[in-house]
C-alpha cells in the first residue's frame, strides 16, 4: 500500500486487488462440488445468506471495473479469480441462481421471511433462543435486504438485455418479481421498526440524556431550554409520520411538548407497532412485533445504511423503485432525515466540548461502548449539510477510536478492549425476554464501522489536514482487518491473528464480516474514484496562473505573423489547447491545471526568448 506525502493525502489500500482476493476466496468457498454452499459460521440465516450474497454483487454493482452482467466484458483478472464459478457465460447464470435459492430459502407461505434465525443468541450461554423468539424479524434482515434486492434488480436487468433464450429471459423476469416482493416487505418493515421513545420526566433515560449533553455543566433550566430548542426542528417534523406509530404515542407527543424523545430504529418490529396502511402494503404480510419501543445506535445505522442504497442516485437513474414502492420511499426518508438530525443534534450540543467527544458513548439504556461513539459519528456523517465543526472534531475522535480499539496499537492479552472485536459487543434485544430467554445479537465488526465512518467524512472534508488524518485513520483499520483475514480460507474472520490468547477460528467464513470488509473496500474505492479535494486557495492560484498563461498567450498571437513559421503556429495551438484544458479542470483539480499552466508559460517563454535572440542578432 503507497501513499503521497506532504500536507495531501490519498488513501494506501488497494481497493481493486483487496476486492480480488475477497473475491478469489469467495470463489472457491462459495461453490462446493458444483453446487452454491450456503451457511456460515453463524449457520443460514436470512442476514447471513444475504450478506454472502453480497460480496460478490455488491462490487458487481457499485465499482465500474467490477461488472459481471456482460459476459463479454468482464476484465481478465475478474474472471481469474471467479474461475470457480465458470467461464464469463457462467458467471452471471451462477448469480441468477443463487439468488432463486435465496428467496426459495427465505420465502415462507406467506411471503418474503426475514427471521431472525441463527443471528442471534441467548445471552446466557447455558440457555439457548426459542424457536419463537428465532422466529421474529430483524431490522437488520430488512435493511440487507434493500441493499440485495436494489443490487440484484439493477444487475439482473443488465443481464437481460444480453441474454437471447426465453427461457433463461423468464427466469428474471420470475426472480425479479420475487425481488419486487422482498424489497417492499422490507421497506415495510423498516417503517414498522422505527420508533419514537418519549422520556418519562426524572426517568433514569432522561438522566441518561441530560448527563450525555451536560459535559460536566449543571443541568438547569437554561441548558434543558437550549436542548429543547435545538431539538425543535426534529419535534415540527414528528406531526408527518402520519402512520406507523402508535395512538398513544402520537398523543403523548402531542399534550406533553415539553418531553425530551428519542426516535430511531428498534431491533425489529415494535411491540405496539400499527400495520402500515398504504396500497403497496395490502398484500404483504405484517407479522407483530416483539422490540421494546426504544431507539438502538446499531439497529438505527444498520437501517440508514440499507436506506442509503435506496436513496441512491444509481437507484433513481435505474428506476429500481415501482411507482407502489415510491410512498413507502418518501415515508422513509422523512424518518432517515429524523433520526439523522436527532442523533447529530444531541451528538454536537454544546458550545465546548461536544457530546460525541466524550468517548465512549452510554446509550439511554445505560451500555456504553466505543462502538456507540464510532456509530454516533457515522450518523453525523450522513447529516446535510455536515454540522459545523464537525470534521476537525471528529478527526480527533476517530483516532481515539483506534487507538481504544487497539486497531493500530498493540495489545495485551487482557487488555478489555479485545471484547470490542471478540468475543464482540453484544446488544440487548429488549422485549425478547417474554417470548424465553434474554436474547442478544453480537457485533464484531468495529473495524470495519471505524474505517467507513473515516472513509465517509474524508469524502466530504475539503481541508487537507483532516482529510489526510481521516484516511490514515481508515488506513489502519484496513490494515487491521486484512490481518484478520482467515489463512485458510481467505475470507473472515480470525481475531487471533491480530490479538494474543485467542483461539484459532474455525475455517468456516463468517459472511457478516467478509461483507463488511467488502463494504470498507467499496467505500475506498469510490473515495478513489471521487474528483480530488481541493481548497479555494488552489483555486485562486491555478486560475490566476491561468490569467497571467492567456494574457501572454495573446500577446504572442500579436508578436508572431500568421504566415510566420509552421512550428510557431504549431506550439501556439498546443498552448491554447493545454489552457482550455487547464481552465476546465481549475475548480477540481487545480494542481493539475496549474501543472499544465506551467508548462505553457515555459513554451511561451522560450517562444519569447527564441524571437529576442533572432532580433538581437539581426
Amino acid at each position: 500500500m503507497g501513499s503521497l506525502g506532504g500536507r495531501g493525502k490519498a488513501v494506501r489500500t488497494n481497493p481493486r486487488q483487496h476486492i480480488l482476493d475477497t473475491w478469489r476466496a469467495f470463489a472457491r468457498v462459495a461453490i462446493d462440488n458444483g453446487e452454491w454452499a450456503w451457511g456460515g459460521r453463524a449457520g443460514s440465516n436470512s442476514i447471513s445468506d444475504a450478506e454472502q450474497l453480497l460480496c460478490l454483487l455488491y462490487p458487481a454493482t457499485e465499482v465500474p471495473g467490477f461488472r459481471l452482467h456482460r459476459p463479454d466484458a468482464i476484465h481478465d483478472d475478474v474472471l481469474t479469480v471467479l474461475k470457480p464459478l465458470g467461464d464469463g457465460l457462467d458467471i452471471p447464470m451462477r448469480i441468477l441462481e443463487a439468488l432463486e435459492q435465496y428467496l426459495d430459502r427465505h420465502t415462507g407461505e406467506q411471503g418474503p421471511v426475514f427471521a431472525a434465525g441463527s443471528a442471534v443468541q441467548a445471552q446466557d450461554p447455558a440457555e439457548e433462543a426459542t424457536a419463537e423468539q428465532q422466529a421474529f424479524d430483524l431490522t437488520d434482515s430488512y435493511s440487507v435486504s434493500i441493499t440485495l434486492c436494489l443490487s440484484a434488480k439493477g444487475f439482473l436487468r443488465e443481464f437481460q438485455r444480453t441474454v437471447e433464450r426465453p427461457n433463461v429471459r423468464d427466469r428474471i423476469d420470475a426472480v425479479l418479481s420475487r425481488l419486487e416482493d422482498r424489497l417492499t416487505a422490507a421497506m415495510i418493515g423498516l417503517l414498522r421498526s422505527f420508533v419514537v421513545d418519549v422520556l418519562d420526566p426524572d426517568s433514569d433515560a432522561e438522566h441518561r440524556l441530560m448527563r450525555t449533553v451536560g459535559q460536566g455543566r449543571v443541568v438547569g433550566r437554561t441548558l434543558i431550554q437550549d436542548l429543547r430548542t435545538r431539538l425543535q426542528p426534529v419535534r415540527d417534523k414528528l406531526p408527518e409520520l402520519t402512520f406507523g406509530l402508535p395512538p398513544e404515542n402520537e398523543r403523548v407527543l402531542r399534550d406533553y411538548p415539553e418531553r425530551f424523545f428519542e426516535c430511531g430504529w428498534t431491533w425489529g418490529v415494535a411491540h405496539d407497532a400499527p400495520n402500515i396502511d398504504l396500497p403497496a402494503a395490502a398484500e404483504v404480510p405484517q407479522p407483530r412485533g416483539a422490540a421494546e419501543a426504544r431507539p438502538s445506535l446499531h439497529f438505527t445505522v444498520g437501517a440508514l445504511n440499507g436506506l442509503a442504497d435506496l436513496f441512491s442516485l444509481r437507484t433513481s437513474r435505474q428506476g429500481l423503485l415501482t411507482s407502489g414502492q415510491q410512498p413507502l420511499r418518501e415515508a422513509l426518508s422523512l424518518r432517515w432525515g429524523l433520526a439523522s438530525q436527532y442523533w447529530s443534534t444531541i451528538a454536537s450540543f454544546g458550545s465546548g466540548t461536544w457530546p460525541v467527544e466524550d468517548v465512549p458513548w452510554e446509550n439511554s439504556a445505560g451500555q456504553s461502548s466505543a462502538y456507540f461513539s464510532a456509530l454516533v459519528l457515522s450518523i453525523m456523517g450522513t447529516e446535510q449539510p455536515l454540522p459545523a465543526g464537525s470534521a476537525q472534531r471528529c478527526v480527533g475522535v476517530l483516532a481515539e477510536l483506534a487507538q481504544r480499539g487497539l486497531v493500530n496499537r498493540r495489545a495485551e492479552p487482557d487488555n478489555r478492549a479485545i471484547a470490542l472485536h471478540h468475543p464482540g459487543v453484544a446488544l440487548p434485544l429488549g422485549g425478547m425476554e417474554q417470548h424465553g430467554p434474554p436474547l442478544v445479537l453480537v457485533h464484531t465488526g468495529y473495524a470495519a464501522t471505524l474505517a467507513k465512518t473515516a472513509l465517509l467524512f474524508a469524502s466530504r472534508t475539503a481541508g487537507r489536514r483532516d482529510r489526510a488524518r481521516l484516511i490514515e485513520t481508515a488506513d489502519a483499520a484496513v490494515d487491521h482487518l486484512l490481518l484478520r483475514r482467515h489463512q485458510a480460507t481467505g475470507l473472515w474472520d480470525d481475531p487471533g491473528n491480530a490479538f494474543p490468547g485467542i483461539q484459532p477460528a474455525p475455517a468456516v467464513p463468517d459472511w457478516s464480516m467478509s461483507e463488511h470488509a467488502v463494504e470498507v473496500f467499496v467505500a475506498a474505492a469510490t473515495l478513489a474514484s471521487a474528483p480530488p479535494q481541493a481548497d479555494q486557495g488552489q483555486i485562486d492560484q491555478a486560475e490566476s496562473k491561468l490569467a497571467e498563461a492567456w494574457h501572454i498567450l495573446d500577446q504572442e498571437r500579436l508578436n508572431t505573423p500568421t504566415a510566420g513559421g509552421a512550428q510557431e503556429q504549431k506550439l501556439l495551438r498546443e498552448v491554447q489547447q493545454a489552457l482550455t484544458r487547464a481552465a476546465s479542470l481549475a475548480p477540481t483539480r487545480p494542481a493539475t491545471a496549474a501543472a499544465l499552466v506551467d508548462r505553457a508559460l515555459r513554451d511561451l517563454d522560450e517562444l519569447a526568448f527564441a524571437r529576442q535572440a533572432a532580433t538581437g542578432s539581426a
